[in-house]
């Protein structure tokens, strides 16, 4: 049989030519558009909801957050199973999905069902997040952010508010994380001799601090010339001196 078809395609040397090309642009094109990856990602229909309770011990953690959440969660349609790990000031519970189920659709009954439980979580737990619609197997790029003129909190900002929107974009691109980097912030130096000449306390500061920024007061609305205007008070600081500024009561 092999003699057979050597014969014939050395007579038929056109042909074989023809053919071998024919299958040679037929191959590369499905290499091209092949839609398999050489590690395909076999990740589950699965959702991950991440829960940071900074300072709660592991069975704490277990007993207070991921213990009411899995409850919560319990009962979805179309789950096959969940699971959960507690460790240190950090909640995660994985809820898997049939295959069947589309992924967008079961994150919206997983963020409603854990919008529930939320407000019955300890003070101090953080609001529950779902991780991002990716397997394990994606990729992760990093890249680093450097300027001789700029400061480190100027760098984070740059960042996350306008790197970040513009990758986020970008098709593939699941999430942008930030690490490093500084936030402006107002430090407030307490002096322990002063406050108590005063007869005042550290509680008394700190809520004197908090009372004062960041509030925002409704005045409802002015109507001049026919045009309505929404009149409201805020108290954002904006200097170091509007911080010293803020009365204490003794």
């Amino acid at each position: 049989m092999i003699a057979q078809i050597a014969r014939w395609s050395i007579t038929n040397r056109v042909s074989v030519v023809i053919a071998t090309v024919v299958f040679m642009v037929a191959t590369g094109f499905a290499v091209f558009h092949l839609k398999l990856d050489a590690l395909p990602d076999v990740t589950a229909n699965q959702v991950l909801v991440l829960t940071r309770a900074p300072g709660l011990v592991p069975e704490e953690v277990e007993r207070r957050v991921t213990r009411p959440i899995e409850v919560a969660l319990g009962g979805l349609p179309g789950i096959e199973t969940h699971r959960s790990l507690s460790r240190y000031g950090i909640s995660s519970i994985t809820v898997v999905f049939e295959d069947g189920i589309d992924p967008y659709r079961a994150r919206q009954v997983v963020q409603e069902r854990v919008a529930i439980v939320t407000s019955a979580l300890p003070r101090g737990v953080d609001i529950p997040e779902l991780g991002p619609l990716s397997g394990g197997l994606g990729e992760v790029f990093q890249f680093v952010l450097t300027s001789p003129s700029r400061t480190p909190a100027e760098l984070l900002e740059l960042a996350e508010y306008r790197l970040g929107p513009v990758l986020r974009s970008i098709s593939g691109v699941v999430e942008v994380n930030a690490w490093g980097g500084g936030r402006r912030t107002f430090e407030v130096v307490a002096d322990a001799n002063k406050l108590a000449n005063r007869r005042l306390t550290l509680r008394a500061l700190a809520d004197a601090l908090q009372g004062a920024t960041g509030s925002v007061a409704g005045a409802g609305l002015a109507a001049p010339g026919g045009a309505r205007t929404l009149l409201r008070g805020t108290s954002v600081p904006t200097s170091p001196a509007d911080l010293a500024a803020i009365v204490l009561n003794a």
